[in-house]
């Protein structure tokens, strides 16, 4: 008896760990395939077990491309088994796609098809019938009826994977995985989405995300290119052995620094500003990797957020860029690497170098944005009785008619106006405040233990995030002293101090 190339009941479970990185990854193998029949429209609608319990029931992944005849549908369930194997002209090539994405997440994936309307075929791999042996070849298609819920679907032709028993989802709660899905899918697929393609979830467009901020999408825009865009002409071989040539483009765009370095960061992570740093790597306009690539001995650094880099290239360098049967990572050859990472590094160091300027010239303005933003932020509150009535008594004493300055009034000072200032002080506190009138000065106290240990460092570093914390730490203070403006009797302020003296002391022997 000879022996089987592959054990097929441990094969089918082994081959569900192959290495996709979720499920955005797994379903983007499906609007590959989706695209390649000719579709304009993808639908994903993700169903719950029950409206009780947040779990999903399944997935059904609808399109309206050229449909499949019998034995194209018997062969696209096939792991290898794709009529276009081998292909340089899209986005498939090995025909591994469905089989294999789909094992990934789900123990059962059945596929609907159909060239014409009204008859629709059907084909199914569940992997615990291959374990239990009960299934060892795809089974024959057949005519069948397309399930529940999928008649709103009027193309004349089209596909639908429908995934049951998902047990590998990642995210796995509903709400988590849509969301996922929405920034994800539309990264990847967005100069599809761009040229007019259509995917939707659970009803919803997906918006394209550019990771260079350049184009509109679900992402900020902003950003600016960085110098025209580079052709790179790689020789190659055809199908038929003849040399021809093939293109790699790649683009560089400039963050735009002083509109968006303010950013809460939690905004900056959620709009992927924060560690971010790197290189979009797109096959035939879709993307299938990010990251520090072709950089040589250029370290990624904080600075580099405020940069990014996109690299096309065509199926025809594929094993040049080592792109994996996945389609969601390279690994570049020396050859292309040689090619690129010359003028990779000498750019990203030149990048690195106009973003530090930039920071550098923004540093004067990160003293005075605290005061800005608690001087603009003042004009909510309350203003103190003392400044209403010192402004009363100053606009009687030069002779003019009284204004009539009433708290809760419209007129309201315009808010409080902050000046924060750093002095040797005689008291150990750590700061002290006067408010004169409208305005309020903060007096930072540059002897104290909590100066020289968080304040100057701050004031002294570089980068963003030493410039955020900072305007935090001041804000923090400015807050302190806007509420001791507050009080209005002199028992009340007399405690205020006390407490702001005993805190002082008990910060500065914390941190001895």
């Amino acid at each position: 008896m000879k022996t089987p190339i592959v054990k097929l009941q441990q094969f089918i479970q082994a081959i569900r760990d192959a290495g996709y990185r979720g499920t955005g990854a797994a379903l983007s193998e499906l609007i590959d395939n989706a695209f390649e029949a000719g579709a304009k429209n993808v639908r994903i609608e993700i169903e719950l077990k029950s409206e009780k319990r947040e779990q999903i029931g399944s997935i059904r992944i609808a399109d309206d491309g050229c449909g499949m005849s019998a034995e194209v549908l018997e062969a696209a369930l096939q792991f290898g088994g794709s009529s276009r194997f081998g292909s340089r002209e899209g986005t498939g090539r090995f025909g591994m796609g469905l089989p294999n994405s789909s094992v990934s997440q789900a123990r059962r994936v059945e596929v609907y098809s159909w060239e014409r309307r009204g008859a629709p075929l059907w084909s199914v791999l569940d992997i615990d019938e291959i374990v239990k042996g009960t299934c060892e070849a795809i089974p024959r298609p057949v005519a069948k009826k397309l399930p529940g819920g999928c008649s709103p679907i009027a193309s004349a032709h089209g596909t639908i994977v429908v995934w049951s028993e998902c047990d590998r989802l990642n995210p796995s709660r509903p709400s988590f995985l849509i969301q996922r899905l929405q920034q994800e899918i539309g990264r990847i697929f967005r100069y599809a989405l761009w040229g007019g393609r259509r995917i939707t979830i659970n009803g919803q467009d997906v918006r394209p995300r550019d990771p260079l901020f350049l184009r509109e999408g679900s992402n900020l825009q902003g950003a600016r290119r960085y110098g025209p865009e580079v052709k790179y002409l790689v020789k190659v071989y055809d199908t038929a052995g003849r040399p021809a040539t093939s293109t790699v483009l790649v683009r560089f765009a400039e963050l735009p620094i002083e509109e968006w370095y303010t950013l809460p960061n939690e905004e900056k992570r959620r709009q992927g500003i924060s560690k971010k740093a790197g290189v979009s790597i797109l096959r035939a306009g879709r993307e299938i990797d990010y990251g520090w690539y072709f950089m040589r001995g250029k370290r990624k650094e904080n600075y580099d957020d405020w940069w990014r880099c996109e690299v096309e290239f065509q199926p025809d360098l594929d094993e040049l860029f080592g792109v994996t049967h996945t389609k969601q990572e390279i690994n570049p050859t020396d050859q292309i690497t040689e090619l690129l990472a010359p003028d990779f590094e000498e750019i990203a160091h030149k990048l690195n170098s106009n973003v530090r300027q930039r920071f550098i010239r923004l540093k004067p303005n990160w003293a005075a944005s605290s005061e800005r933003i608690a001087s603009e932020k003042d004009a909510q509150f309350e203003p103190p009785r003392r400044a209403v009535d010192d402004c009363r008594k100053s606009s009687n004493n030069a002779g003019n008619r009284p204004v009539p300055i009433t708290l809760g009034s419209a007129f309201k000072l315009e808010g409080l106006k902050y000046r924060l200032v750093v002095r040797d002080l005689a008291s150990p506190d750590f700061f002290t405040s006067q408010l004169d009138g409208p305005h309020l000065t903060v007096t930072l106290n540059k002897l104290h233990p909590f100066f020289e240990r968080m304040c100057r460092p701050l004031t002294e570093g570089d980068g963003v995030n030493a410039a955020v914390l900072r305007q935090q730490v001041e804000l923090l203070i400015l807050a302190a002293a806007r509420a001791e403006t507050g009080l209005e009797t002199r028992t009340s302020r007399t405690v205020f101090q006390q407490f702001r003296s005993s805190w002082s002391d008990l910060l500065a022997a914390f941190l001895a």
